[in-house]
């Protein structure tokens, strides 16, 4: 597999190196230059730089965007059975704290470009497990994104029915239905609010969801919890747990098995 990876990489770098020599043939030929010297070390040349552009791109794509990936991926490669019940989590960056349930780990912080969100993501590891069949495996996964909004006065009740009312209007191939959303607390002086939705596919499939909106000053945190039939009662308390001061905070109580299901081993 390497060699074939590395004689294709050859070939690519050939070609590459043939469309500069031809380029530069080209305006030497426009010039009334008839030697070949030139264009071939220009060519060669050009060639190293976009090689190197190239690869300092990949790495600097794989330092942005897959290394937060990070604590997931070694937890993945490295549990050996399952966990279960409530762990805090307190994010050292920017001070919030949730409950998370079971194997859930959450990544490292992602920043988007441009002004653009933070972004973290959450999975319950549990699932990689082959503890049980794969229909009966927990699953849960979680987005969190922090909005820095200019000067917006609306509360998260407000930008929920907004939410809501984008939804209704998207076109795609499929369908998206949420709930009417709910106030909960989320620390003094903010406002939240939680709703149910469902992803629907044109070809049927579904996919349930939980979103949390949660508002302190010009601050917003969207977090977005997708799980299967057996982690709703879990996600939804962990959108519950979201507090924005967690100096004090203590993560929820467990709850009792008949509540949750029965653990799969």
């Amino acid at each position: 597999m390497l060699i074939f990876l590395f004689v294709l990489a050859l070939l690519a770098a050939a070609i590459l190196y043939g469309i500069f020599f031809l380029l530069f043939k080209l305006i030497w030929v426009l010039c009334s230059k008839q030697r070949n010297f030139w264009p071939l070390i220009l060519a060669g040349a050009a060639t190293l730089l976009t090689i190197i552009a190239m690869v300092w791109a990949v790495y600097s794509t794989v330092n942005k965007y897959l290394l937060p990936l990070t604590p997931i991926v070694e937890t993945i490669q490295t549990q050996q059975q399952p966990v279960y019940g409530p762990h805090a989590y307190k994010d050292q960056r920017f001070g919030f704290g949730l409950t998370l349930y079971d194997g859930t780990v959450l990544s490292d912080w992602i920043d988007l470009p441009d002004g653009g969100p933070s972004l973290l993501v959450g999975v319950d590891t549990n699932f990689f497990l082959n503890t049980a069949p794969q229909e009966e495996n927990p699953f849960s996964a979680y987005l969190l994104a922090r909005v820095q909004l200019p000067n917006n006065p609306s509360d998260a009740m407000e930008i929920a029915h907004t939410v809501i009312r984008q939804a209704q209007q998207a076109q795609f191939n499929g369908q998206i239905s949420i709930e009417e959303p709910e106030e909960i607390y989320a620390g003094t002086n903010a406002s939240a609010a939680i709703m149910d939705g469902v992803l629907s596919s044109s070809s049927g499939a579904e996919m349930s969801f939980k979103l949390l909106l949660a508002k302190n000053n010009n601050v917003l945190y969207a977090l977005l919890g997708f799980y299967g039939q057996h982690n709703g009662q879990q996600t939804e308390q962990t959108l519950r747990s979201f507090r924005f001061n967690a100096q004090s905070w203590q993560p929820s109580p467990a709850f009792p098995a008949e509540a949750m299901g029965s653990p799969a081993f």
